[in-house]
């Protein structure tokens, strides 16, 4: 029993009771009402001005709850100095300074608030809460800096908030700013914020308003904001991930205002005028980044706002430097006149084509260094650039081939720097190979580059679609190109332009005769004996007889991750060019089966009497992309039901074409179809035709 009584009587020796005052106050007489300074809360009602702060914050040292919301602030200037050297406060203001390090935990303040002070509650490092008054109009230099807030919310009427407002509070997670500008430095170091919501009349996010926000991953930015400016630092060293700025009125980024995020991608708007030093340096794992361009811009002008008269001229200085990730190969547009030094620095990622509009007329030191992952540079621009010191230091340019104006090439050949790199006179666009001719082989050679690379094709004449760089989408326009060079000829001139060209084969398609009826639908399968090669794609004429046409091509079996193209010849009467490749150079290896389908129908007219089917000219292409040729393949086409060769299963039911915006039909689009084909026993197939 004694040892309780001692422990409860060291409690109430160690922990002081917490004293509760409230008072109605006259603005001045905060001092003569509150006698003992040793109150941990306090209620005033009434009226207070400077003097009543100045009290506070000099007595009441162990305050840490303090309700001001049925307070009026009114003016002072009795010619006094109160916190430091200041007279005179006007009404609804918190005084400089009139918190500063106090113990304050909560602190409610009166909703006729204008203004709160340089550094008001700065280093109230137990406050964890307030709510700001609508009427808050300014918020002072570093007015909650060093304190404990876990959120905040800046109403719409502030209109100026002041340099390092709420920076260094360490535990500031959300922020909500509905006013028109963030401040400089305003969440400097506010390494746990990670929810920013900025509202729609929020115009400027000033200097390092956000540097060093490590938790700080998208920014929430209101549709119809109006922003038209971030500026220098602003997002440096944050955790940045994400930020849709691209339909938003800006005309400024300020210097390395991205600078070491984690960005990925970046679509500038259309407005941006001015992007500053450094702005998107040293993001490692930046890919992507679109330029303004006016010309596609569904920008919003804000009212009153002159008219966009240009877009981006200028890249400064180490704009994307240290970048190593970033491909900006097709990235500059035109209207971009001038490269600064560093500006691309050791952005080292592969780089099919650096493209250089014609409007660039000087780049800086070093604007190009280290590129190490470009494989050709190209520019438009007719008078030669003038270049600063060692643009392309690192870079291997004698391998490098640069294309440049027909009429310049002379020029840059004898142009300091640009000298040093290749110059070839002519290529042909879609011989990737370097073969001299374009066909299915260069199809094999552009899809095995673009999935796994490291295989030495022709760059300039890999980019068919000339958007700077080569992908997936440059080997669909070649299959197209290709089809459309073949459909010119005839039959025998496709003979005699490849036979010098291809080494024969033993391997061979085969198919077998079917009955065809006059309206009939019927499938034929073609199947390939290969006994000295392994092939991954193959490229042939089908000649039909007069009366039927292809309805549909499929990959079977051996080849059924296969994509299939056909289009009718232009000079030759029921001629296709048939194209097959795997997009993921699967191979058919040695060995036999069926590997495609031919889906055909015969007009009311068809005449079957010693009709017949043959596939001619037939290539094929193995892994290493070698051409062979194989003898061709036929078959008779027999409108006798005696010979019915096809089973009942395969008969077709109904035959769908449709095209790329979805629409369906019971006969071919122009462009590309997708046929979808429904068989009498319920299965279906699909195969792609190019009509």
């Amino acid at each position: 029993m004694r040892k309780l009584f001692f422990l409860l009587l060291m409690a109430a020796v160690v922990t002081p009771a917490l004293k509760a005052v409230n008072v109605e106050n006259t603005a001045g007489q905060l001092a003569q009402l509150v006698t003992d300074t040793q109150i941990t809360e306090l209620t005033v009602t009434g009226t207070m001005d400077a003097r009543d702060f100045l009290f506070i914050n000099e007595h009441l040292t162990e305050l840490t709850s303090l309700d001001l919301s049925q307070v009026t602030i009114t003016a002072v200037d009795n010619g006094k100095t109160l916190f430091g050297t200041v007279t005179g406060y006007s009404a609804n203001q918190i005084p400089r300074t009139a918190f500063f390090g106090k113990k304050l935990t909560t602190v409610a303040l009166p909703e006729t608030i204008e203004s709160i002070g340089y550094a008001a509650f700065a280093g109230c490092y137990q406050l964890t809460s307030v709510t700001l008054p609508e009427a808050l109009a300014e918020i002072d230099d570093y007015a909650f800096s060093g304190t404990a807030l876990t959120s905040i919310e800046i109403p719409a009427n502030v209109g100026y908030m002041g340099k390092g407002a709420f920076s260094r509070c360490e535990s500031l997670e959300s922020a909500v700013i509905n006013g028109t500008t963030v401040g400089d430095y305003a969440f400097l170091g506010d390494f746990n914020l990670s929810n920013v919501q900025i509202g729609a009349d929020v115009s400027y996010i000033l200097k390092g308003a956000f540097n060093g926000c490590k938790a700080l991953q998208t920014i929430n930015i209101d549709p119809a904001s109006t922003l038209i400016r971030i500026d220098d630092e602003a997002f440096i060293n944050s955790g940045l991930e994400s930020i849709n700025i691209k339909s938003l009125p800006m005309g400024t980024i300020g210097e390395w205002a991205f600078a070491q995020t984690k960005l990925t991608s970046l679509e500038l708007p259309g407005t941006l005028t001015n992007l500053g030093e450094g702005a998107l340096a040293h993001n490692p794992l930046l890919t992507k980044v679109t330029m303004p361009d006016i010309r596609n811009s569904t920008i919003r002008r804000p009212k009153g706002a002159p008219a966009f008269r240009r877009t981006l001229e200028y890249i400064k200085d180490y704009t994307f430097a240290g970048d190593e990730q970033l491909n900006p190969g097709k990235m500059l547009i035109y209207g971009v006149k001038s490269i600064g030094s560093h500006a691309f620095y050791n952005v080292s990622q592969d780089i099919d084509t650096m493209y250089l509009p014609s409007s660039v007329h000087s780049l800086g030191d070093y604007a190009m260094a280290g590129m190490t992952g470009m494989q050709v540079l190209k520019t438009d621009a007719v008078e030669v650039p003038a270049l600063g010191n060692e643009v392309w230091a690192g870079v291997d340019q004698p391998s490098i081939p640069l294309i440049a104006p027909e009429a310049s090439v002379e020029l840059y050949k004898a142009a300091d720097q640009w000298m040093n790199f290749f110059f070839e006179e002519s290529y042909l666009l879609g011989d990737v190979n370097r073969d001299g001719v374009v066909n299915i082989s260069d199809v094999t050679a552009l899809i095995s580059y673009s999935v796994a690379g490291g295989l030495d094709i022709d760059l300039r004449a890999a980019d068919i679609n000339s958007d700077g760089s080569v992908n997936i989408s440059d080997v669909t326009a070649l299959i197209s190109m290709v089809m459309g060079s073949t459909s010119e000829l005839s039959v025998k001139a496709i003979r005699d332009q490849i036979a010098g060209k291809c080494v024969a084969t033993s391997d061979v398609l085969s198919l077998e005769s079917v009955s065809l009826q006059p309206g009939q639908t019927r499938t034929i399968d073609v199947a390939l004996n290969n006994d000295e090669h392994d092939y991954t794609a193959m490229q042939c004429e089908l000649v039909l007889p007069q009366g039927v046409t292809l309805t549909a091509v499929d990959g079977i079996e051996r080849c059924s991750d296969h994509s299939f193209f056909s289009r009718i010849h232009e000079q030759e009467s029921n001629v296709y060019t048939l194209i097959g490749a795997s997009m993921k150079m699967d191979q058919m290896t040695i060995g036999e089966g069926k590997v495609l389908r031919l889906t055909i129908t015969a007009d009311e007219d068809f005449d079957g009497n010693n009709a017949e089917l043959m596939l001619a000219n037939v290539r094929l292409v193995t892994p290493d992309h070698e051409i062979y040729l194989a003898d061709d393949a036929a078959a008779m086409l027999n409108n006798a039901s005696g010979i019915e060769q096809v089973n009942v299963d395969k008969e077709i039911a109904a035959v769908r074409y449709i095209n790329v915006a979805g629409q369906e039909s019971d006969t071919p689009f122009d462009g590309m179809n997708i046929v979808v084909t429904t068989y009498v026993d319920g299965t279906t197939t699909t195969s792609k035709v190019l009509k």
